[in-house]
């Protein structure tokens, strides 16, 4: 089976060599008559490559992406790659295109790669990881909403309490004690100091995107705006003209047809937004319908649910294997479980 990016490098060749011939032949003006832009990443390269076609609507930008692995050999992907002026790239691993990775992609394409970073910020969804499974090559566990997991929840189920009592643990009390609350300045840092291994200072933008509110789908998944900016940055690090759009008037919001986590209202407070316990599931096919959603029981419920069908090493993560290592932590999370359902703590959504 293709996979996309098999899919785009068909469509390249076909709009490089054949489309400019049957043009030609039959007289049709071509529109996309500026530079030829790829961008080749992560599910964020999406929302770079739209924004970049916004910035100068005369280019031809094509969308290569990073999220799962070719039929096409690596050798095939340079060779698609050097049809365009400028190629955008996240870094990006082996796995992907068989026979090479993006440092291989800049030694062969050279000044014409841009390499660029991801956008993550953990400090709107503090709860969220995700469960390795080493036994498959490090992909990720899914769980009711994709990748993302619940330490909380997943604590909880290692633990062995009731889905009430796990319930009972998303309260501002478990927050405060957990340290959920302050993590903004570790998680800036964290970004600032990773974007700046491109030499990017994104420092001013980070600011101008938390006066905006949650600039977050979850910690992996910015909203588009944040995308836009970004592409800006790297026209103008390429030295491309960028048309003066508003790109919100225009934005597709392609990460928010994949799972949104919620930031629980307590957290959503600190920043002054509203949160909420609403867990919006995956849904790419809008035509449809208009997809469906989980509150907080339903989700711990659908969680403990597939964690009692998995295997014990799938289970497994560094920050909740600390909690279970630590007796002071674990007790103290079991005991406010307890107390806070007693207490009928317990929100539903």
């Amino acid at each position: 089976m293709f996979s996309q990016i098999d899919s785009q490098i068909v469509r390249t060749w076909r709009q490089y060599s054949v489309e400019p011939k049957l043009a030609k032949l039959t007289g049709r003006v071509l529109r996309a008559t500026g530079p030829r832009i790829a961008v080749a990443g992560n599910c964020q390269a999406f929302g770079i490559a739209y924004a970049m076609k916004l910035l100068d609507i005369s280019a031809t930008v094509d969308h290569f992406p990073l999220v799962a692995r070719s039929r096409a050999r690596f050798d095939l992907f340079v060779k698609t790659l050097d049809t365009y002026d400028y190629v955008f790239a996240h870094p990006f691993l082996d796995h992907f295109v068989p026979g090479g990775d993006s440092e291989e992609l800049a030694k062969r394409l050279g000044a014409k790669v841009i390499p660029f970073p991801a956008i993550t910020f953990a400090a709107f969804h503090p709860d969220f990881v995700f469960l390795l499974q080493d036994a498959k090559g490090h992909s990720a566990l899914f769980g009711p909403v994709g990748p993302y997991h619940s330490a909380l929840g997943l604590f909880a189920y290692r633990k062995g309490l009731t889905v009430e009592e796990a319930n009972a643990l998303f309260h501002g009390d478990v927050f405060e004690a957990l340290g959920y609350y302050r993590l903004w300045n570790d998680a800036l840092r964290e970004l600032l100091a990773y974007t700046a291994n491109f030499d990017l200072d994104i420092s001013q933008d980070v600011l101008n995107w938390s006066r905006r509110g949650i600039f977050m789908y979850s910690n992996v998944h910015p909203r588009p705006f944040v995308l836009g900016d970004l592409a800006r940055i790297l026209f103008k690090r390429a030295g491309l003209k960028a048309a003066p759009v508003n790109m919100d008037d225009l934005f597709i919001h392609d990460l928010a047809r994949g799972e949104i986590m919620p930031v629980y209202p307590e957290i959503a407070k600190k920043y002054g937004a509203v949160g909420g316990y609403t867990f919006k599931l995956v849904h790419h096919h809008l035509s449809k319908g208009v997809g469906d959603f989980l509150n907080l029981p339903q989700y711990l419920a659908s969680c403990y649910k597939i964690y009692g069908g998995s295997r014990t090493d799938q289970l497994h993560n560094p920050r909740v294997e600390s909690w279970l290592a630590d007796t002071a932590t674990s007790e103290m999370l079991v005991e406010m479980a307890r107390e806070n359902r007693k207490k009928g703590l317990m929100p539903v959504q």
